[in-house]
């Protein structure tokens, strides 16, 4: 527990707007005469694991760097850098510090669309960086930026910090001005592609029933005119066939023919040999006869006595050598007459194997003339058939683009059709529900009683207004000093209620003017004390405030700035930074060494 007491424009609020900024908010800090001659802020920080780091930011903007430990100064260009704008990757100060703390990468819808925005501490921030003027107006503490256009985001953010659960899994869908550009969009392409087959098609009426006949009649005369051509061509195939098994037919005889003429020339070349055989031992035959009755005679070249005559032959030997040639040229006409026999055959063969060529040449010559009058008629059928062919597809293109204009005309009209309104039970439910809200409600009720507020016991958390109310009243109704006090009783209890769920938050709350219905009326610019705070200011709620809170030191930390002192009797004593506001007394504000005086 920490307060910082003192008077009017001696820095206090400033401290709040310098912790946001040190937060990484997009606002610069504001421009006090004070602040000169300062030029980077220092922020330490104790994180949930007990680990000590302190932020680093120039007075002008920019990111940070990151040191460990809580220091006040450092080499420069040490630590590690930290963005403070959105980045792709995760080295900004906002992921950095929502990950300490279980809430990084949440998503959280923001409109009836379902978009979604990623959570950052800057969001964050209002639910534990109190401002005054946020404190005592009255808006809803939870709808903390006043505008319209925020209100689902805001009551979103809220629902997770009392459930724990994002958005992440809910799918985005098309808003109404989107859907109606789209279907602007998407009418216009339909009508682009309407003309462009209205082009094709003609300006030409078209009857679709006539359409379908023609296309019916196409279809016959394709039918009958490929029976036709397949007759046709069965035919020559046939006679083809035919022709080729002739053809193989005639070789086969050429074959055999060449081989028969072959054979017969070896023949003739064979008897000639017989016959030669046959001269020759027709010779010996004779030659042995002679020699034979020759025997025993006288020589008739010489005329020498048979005794005087050195070769002798005998008688026999010669009649045997006769009866032999005799034999061998029986044996050779043997074979010679076989032979004879064999060539009458094989010419016999041979002539009928030409008879049989020339009869298949002409049929040949006929096969060839039934294909070459059968192929004009094959031709025609097929000439026929694709003229058909082709006339059935134009009349197919024809029926397509009709069928797609058809298509598209009925896709127009979908489009240009308006979806039907969502029903109440359609629409995404925003904020949290009723047994929630009942819940943090007793939360609210209990710190409000501990504190002592008047008719505490009849709080409630109103989904309507996103807001406490007492007894039925709102807070908005109530003086600026009992705003404030719901006000803050709403960010305490969103503390408790999430510490005693085990449900993430920053830790620490920073109150400005909380308790400010305890202002002197004659010296505060807020002026009069309404009836509903003289009622609270005669109570001792502003002990029982400082004392709850101080009794909550194990779960977090709270900054108390305020204009009044704390009162004498809290139960325990708590550091206090007193703004004199006088440079001869204390210290003067928050800035030491700005201008005083």
């Amino acid at each position: 527990m920490n307060v910082v007491f003192g008077a009017s424009d001696t820095g206090k609020s400033y401290i709040v707007k310098a912790t946001s900024y040190m937060m990484g908010a997009r606002t610069k800090l504001p421009k006090i005469d004070e602040s000169n001659g300062y030029d980077a802020a220092w922020l330490g920080l104790v994180l949930p694991s007990g680990r000590e780091v302190t932020l680093y930011r120039s007075t002008k903007g920019g990111g940070m760097r990151l040191h460990e430990g809580l220091v006040t100064a450092a080499a420069k260009k040490t630590g590690t850098v930290l963005a403070t704008t959105d980045n792709k990757k995760d080295e900004t100060v906002s992921h950095f510090l929502l990950d300490q703390i279980g809430l990084a990468d949440k998503l959280i819808v923001r409109n009836g669309n379902a978009d979604k925005e990623k959570l950052s501490i800057r969001l964050l921030a209002p639910l534990f960086l109190i401002e005054e003027d946020l404190i005592i107006n009255g808006r809803s503490p939870i709808l903390y930026s006043q505008q319209h256009t925020e209100v689902t985001f805001e009551k979103n953010l809220f629902r997770l910090l009392l459930t724990g659960q994002d958005d992440s899994g809910v799918e985005t869908v098309m808003s109404s001005q989107s859907r109606t550009v789209a279907m602007t969009a998407k009418v216009e392409i339909l009508d682009e592609l309407i003309g462009q087959i209205d082009e094709q098609l003609g300006e030409d009426e078209i009857d679709r029933a006539d359409l379908q006949k023609q296309i019916d009649d196409v279809d016959a005369s394709l039918a009958s005119l490929h029976e036709t051509m397949q007759r046709a061509q069965n035919n020559i195939d046939e006679l083809v066939a035919e022709r080729r098994a002739k053809a193989d037919k005639k070789a086969e005889y050429n074959a055999r023919l060449t081989e028969l003429d072959v054979t017969l020339d070896r023949f003739a070349s064979l008897d000639a040999v017989y016959r030669s055989d046959i001269a020759r031992l027709e010779a010996l035959e004779e030659g042995g006869f002679i020699l034979s009755a020759m025997s025993g005679q006288d020589c008739a070249v010489c005329g020498a006595p048979s005794s005087a005559q050195r070769h002798n032959h005998a008688a026999d030997e010669i009649e045997r050598s006769h009866a032999a040639a005799a034999a061998e040229a029986r044996k050779i006409e043997r074979e010679q007459r076989d032979l004879a026999r064999t060539v009458i055959s094989l010419t016999a063969e041979a002539g009928g194997l030409r008879s049989a060529i020339t009869e298949l040449d002409r049929d040949i010559v006929g096969i060839e003339r039934s294909i070459a009058e059968t192929r004009p008629k094959e031709a025609a059928a097929r000439n026929d058939y694709e003229e058909f062919f082709s006339k059935k597809s134009d009349l197919e293109m024809t029926s397509s683009l009709l069928a797609r204009r058809d298509g598209l005309v009925v896709k127009k009209s979908q489009v240009e059709t308006k979806p039907p309104a969502k029903k109440p039970e359609d629409k995404m439910p925003v904020g949290i529900d009723g047994p929630t809200a009942y819940a943090f409600g007793k939360t609210v009720r209990q710190v409000l009683q501990t504190w002592g507020f008047p008719r505490a016991s009849e709080a409630q958390f109103d989904l309507t207004t996103s807001d406490v109310t007492i007894g039925g009243k709102e807070r908005s109704a109530s003086g600026k000093g009992v705003k404030a006090i719901l006000h803050a009783a709403v960010n305490v209890a969103l503390l408790l209620y999430c510490r005693e769920r085990d449900l993430p938050h920053p830790g620490f709350i920073v109150l400005d003017t909380p308790l400010l219905t305890y202002r002197e009326p004659l010296n505060s610019k807020h002026g009069d004390l309404s009836a509903d705070e003289v009622e609270i200011l005669k109570t001792g709620l502003a002990t029982r405030f400082y004392d709850h809170l101080a009794s909550l030191k194990d779960i977090a930390q709270f900054v108390v700035i305020e204009n009044k002192d704390v009162p004498d009797d809290v139960a325990v004593p708590m550091p206090v930074a007193t703004f004199t506001a006088n440079p001869d007394s204390g210290r003067y504000g928050f800035f030491p060494i700005g201008k005083v005086g």
